[in-house]
Order: structure tokens, then sequence, then C-alpha cells
């Protein structure tokens, strides 16, 4: 695991320009995508203050063997209404 101390101050720090700059993004990428951002920086704003940021690498031990071409089979994004249905791919 690796500490990230400086990646949360970064992050207000784009959420501020963006709500600063609004009708520049507006200007530059239209109105819907730029009040998906404006909702994103007003909802995790306020939860930025003590926040942690951290990478987490996880490493297959050296005994262990994927199977052949094991990440042609790992299933995509499911939608969430399709997420507690059963995939054929994913034993019960």
């Amino acid at each position: 695991m690796d500490e990230r101390p400086d990646e949360p101050a970064l992050w207000e720090r784009l959420y501020r320009l963006w709500i600063a700059h609004a009708d520049e993004l507006r200007c530059e990428l239209g109105e819907t995508q730029t009040r998906n951002m404006l909702h994103e920086a007003h909802r995790v704003l306020p939860t930025m203050p003590g926040r942690r940021a951290v990478v987490l690498t996880l490493r297959r031990p050296a005994t262990t063997r994927a199977a052949p071409h094991a990440a042609a089979t790992m299933t995509g994004p499911r939608a969430p209404e399709d997420r507690n249905v059963p995939d054929e791919r994913t034993p019960p």
C-alpha cells in the first residue's frame, strides 16, 4: 500500500476550479457534462477534509498460475439492476 498524501489537495483544488470556472466549462464541454462535474464537485468537496488517498497493489503469489487467456474471460461492468442476477460465467 502506497500513501498519496498530496492527492486529496489536488482534487480539492480541481473541484474548486471547476466551480470557479463553470461558465467556461459550459462553453467548452456543454451543459450536461458541466452539470455532472459540478454535481460531483459539490458532493465530494465537503468530504475532502481528512481524506486519505492510497494505492493498493495486489500481487498473485508466484506459485499460482493463471489460466490461459484468464483476462479474456473476465466479465465487464454490469448495470446496477443486474448485479444481483447470477452471470452464466460466475459460479453460484
